[in-house]
């Protein structure tokens, strides 16, 4: 009876990998915000080697197969979604466009990103007498006018409490706030930064 049990469930997985498929291509179309690169690493699905996908060069046998898995490449569309909503492109659409041939599938994704909310304003508070605050907006990676992107709103926050560690503070740390209009398509934020005591270093 066990071993009737453990060829039964042997089974389907030797199906599923018999079915398992090779992903042979992968690209993206209607990106111009964000590059391929950077969305192939925020999504599971992974094209194969070149070895493995050039047409020329695939009858060796040689280069890493990657598998296509259905079950993550339908997470993925979710992924490039949340990664352009985080950039600032808070209407994009991502579609798909699978072709199998046997064993073999070629992914394409479509993507519609349309216009990006833009920062409108930017206020840093609390750092009258330590640092020219219109100077150091000017260094932030995120600026008026930018797609109101979230990872550079904290590589903004991060810039500020670095200068004022720099500067003899080193329990600076920042409040940040922001608010999105997505259908005016405008954002304002604002860091507020709490220095903490200056200390100096040196002899007594």
């Amino acid at each position: 009876m066990t071993l009737l049990v453990a060829v039964f469930a042997a089974a389907p997985l030797a199906a599923q990998q018999e079915q398992q498929r090779v992903v042979r291509g992968l690209s993206f179309e209607g990106n111009h915000a964000i590059d391929d690169y950077t969305l192939s690493t925020a999504i599971a699905t992974t094209n194969s080697s070149a070895f493995a996908t050039s047409p020329f060069l695939r009858w060796l046998g040689l280069g890493e197969k990657r598998s296509f898995n259905e079950l993550e490449f339908r997470r993925d569309v979710v992924r490039l979604m949340l990664l352009y909503r985080q950039s600032g492109y808070m209407n994009a659409v991502v579609d798909t466009l699978v072709r199998r041939e046997g064993r073999d599938v070629y992914v394409k994704f479509r993507i519609y990103e349309g216009d990006p909310v833009r920062l409108a304003a930017l206020d840093v508070l609390g750092l009258d007498s330590i640092i020219d605050g219109e100077r150091l907006k000017r260094a932030l990676p995120l600026r008026v006018g930018d797609p109101f992107n979230r990872a550079l709103f904290q590589a903004s926050a991060d810039t500020v409490v670095s200068r004022l560690k720099n500067l003899g503070y080193p329990y600076a740390d920042v409040l940040r706030s922001y608010d999105v209009d997505v259908a005016a398509l405008r954002a304002v934020a604002t860091l507020e930064a709490l220095p903490g005591p200056r200390m100096r270093w040196g002899r007594c």
